[in-house]
């Protein structure tokens, strides 16, 4: 059996370091608009917990135009669940340019660690905690095949290793495929059974678009709501409580 996990929200507390970033991003390009706007940490969690982005970079572009607007809060709210940025392209008829965005963004993020950096930045990345146990995790691995999919870069994830202090054999960054595409699961689990373990609507689409796609089954678990967070459901998974 498979439990292939996300990794932000799930195995790492990114509040101090996606969180901000992706704020720090969306303020940088707002003061080349000339556009003096805090954005506000709520405004990032809510956004990213509903859409369907598949990268910060899109919750970035679409908090820029949210905030340009000055009505970022009313959008929002009115932004649908499983929304994607082309939902805010067309309600403004304009974009800004991604690369631009990723650029801006990996270096707040990632500092020293990247080579495309406009500026000197100690990179936000550092600010990580690990929300998952390790001992968990290697006793899990031990029973089950455990793999991870997610939104982070090849160099983002093995970042996100050194956090944990645990490496994952099997993983699907988005180098390959961005969720909710279900070809990043099927890439990694072949139509075996197994669980997701993710924290965002987003989540709960990939495994739903895997199901119609391939007709196979494979459980979704959500963090915040299934269950109070990873630990618990690896400790119900290791004494067989959870399916």
């Amino acid at each position: 059996m498979w439990v292939v996990f996300d990794v932000d929200g799930v195995l790492i507390d990114v509040g101090e370091s996606y969180d901000v970033a992706t704020r720090l991003t969306a303020e940088y390009f707002l003061r080349l608009f000339g556009v003096e706007r805090e954005i506000k940490p709520e405004w990032v969690r809510e956004l990213r917990r509903k859409g369907s982005f598949g990268d910060d970079f899109k919750v970035s572009e679409a908090l820029i135009l949210f905030a340009l607007s000055g009505r970022a809060e009313e959008l929002i709210e009115e932004f649908p669940e499983g929304g994607t940025i082309e939902w805010v392209r067309e309600r403004f008829g304009f974009q800004v340019f991604g690369g631009s965005i990723e650029r801006v963004f990996n270096t707040f993020y990632l500092g020293s660690e990247y080579p495309g950096r406009l500026f000197d930045f100690p990179g936000l990345w550092k600010r990580e905690r690990p929300i998952v146990r390790r001992n968990l995790l290697e006793e899990a691995s031990a029973r089950f095949k455990l793999g991870v999919v997610t939104g982070r870069s090849a160099l983002e994830m093995k970042l996100a290793e050194r956090v944990i202090g645990f490496r994952f054999e099997n993983v699907v960054t988005r180098g390959s495929y961005l969720k909710p595409d279900p070809r990043a699961l099927w890439e990694l689990v072949k139509g075996e059974r197994g669980v997701y373990v993710g924290d965002t609507i987003n989540d709960g689409l990939f495994v739903e678009n895997y199901r119609r796609r391939y007709g196979r089954e494979f459980g979704f678990v959500m963090v915040g709501r299934d269950v109070r967070d990873v630990n618990q459901f690896l400790e119900e998974l290791l004494e067989g409580e959870q399916t």
